[in-house]
């Protein structure tokens, strides 16, 4: 029997990953998950070269008040609000999505600013997905992850994957089999889709942002290369881990519940 392990998200795109026991999914994937997202000076995502600052930020975000509160890796925590009332703007993301964006009030570009030593910004992203990059839903299994632990010689954080189901599943890589199956998944229905191509960012610590595993370098030994599914950049491919999926239909998952393989 499978079962979810794990849930996961990220209110802000690129800080740190959280493992709530329950979550809604909708079409637009984890409700809230990457709904905001931090911009650099020109207005563009901050890049995977500078998630190692970015992960040590803890927000927490009150749906109900839109309020959110921020752990600076110092101990400092700072309270704002999370409504978008700032200028507005598209991002292009890399290709793959026109995201639109609005910037969030609130003490939150002094105080990242401060913190980064270079102007950024909290932004709330309005359009479907929020700040996801292709598909809405990202899914790992234990026995994937023990066997890539076994490779790597340590155990392996799934939060390094920012997967955010987690099934309890023994078998490894039994997931690559499952290109177009649906999955239910507590009461949401969903079809997966293609392993992820990786990049060296999952080396990072997912607490602390430093670089600590070479988590890749097992990839690229013994996984195979995988290109983004639906003619995305196409010529870009490397070791997968995980697996992309998409929403049929949604539904609320808690840890714990029973997910079914559909023929």
């Amino acid at each position: 029997m499978i079962t979810v392990h794990q849930l996961g998200l990220a209110y802000v795109k690129a800080t740190r990953f959280l493992n709530p026991q329950r979550v809604a999914i909708d079409a637009g994937g984890i409700r809230h998950d990457r709904l905001f997202a931090l911009v650099e000076a020109d207005g563009k995502f901050i890049n995977s070269d500078s998630h190692a600052g970015s992960i040590p930020l803890q927000f927490d975000y009150a749906a109900a008040a839109e309020r959110f509160t921020l752990q600076l890796p110092d101990g400092r925590e700072l309270e704002g609000p999370a409504h978008a009332d700032g200028a507005a703007w598209t991002i292009d993301h890399y290709g793959l999505r026109q995201i639109d964006v609005q910037e969030v009030g609130g003490p939150w570009t002094a105080a990242l600013s401060e913190y980064a030593g270079r102007p950024l910004r909290l932004v709330r992203c309005l359009s479907r997905g929020g700040a996801i990059d292709v598909f809405p839903v990202t899914f790992t299994t234990t026995g994937s992850l023990r066997q890539l632990a076994s490779e790597v010689g340590a155990a392996v954080d799934a939060t390094r994957f920012r997967a955010g189901l987690v099934l309890d599943h023994p078998e490894p890589y039994a997931e690559d089999a499952w290109d177009g199956r649906q999955l239910r998944v507590g009461t949401a229905l969903l079809r997966v889709r293609t392993a992820v191509p990786r990049c060296g960012v999952i080396g990072l610590n997912p607490a602390s942002g430093v670089r600590d595993q070479d988590v890749m370098r097992s990839l690229i030994r013994t996984r195979p290369k995988t290109g983004l599914p639906d003619g995305l950049l196409p010529g870009y491919a490397t070791p997968g881990f995980a697996t992309y999926a998409e929403v049929l239909a949604p539904g609320e998952v808690a840890v714990g519940d029973a997910v079914e393989l559909l023929p």
